[in-house]
């Protein structure tokens, strides 16, 4: 996980696998106001859309669990 700085606000950046694809997960949030600002994964490969939609359902959840961790300063 690499943690940046743009325009003010922080860009968390992890890679992660699942259902046999890496996915790249980045997403960038206020600390002033604790919200995702913006986000997006980048899954390697392929997959069939059923596959995609695993793959997106499951980065979102670390997404949310790893921005909650960030924001109650568990991290």
């Amino acid at each position: 996980m690499k943690i940046t700085e743009f325009m003010g606000n922080k860009v968390c950046t992890l890679m992660m696998e699942s259902e046999g694809h890496k996915v790249k997960i980045e997403f960038m949030y206020s600390e002033m106001h604790p919200e995702i600002l913006d986000y997006s994964f980048r899954i390697n490969g392929n997959p069939s859309l059923q596959t995609r939609n695993v793959v997106n359902d499951l980065a979102e959840k670390k997404m949310q669990d790893l921005f909650y961790q960030l924001t109650q300063n568990v991290l």
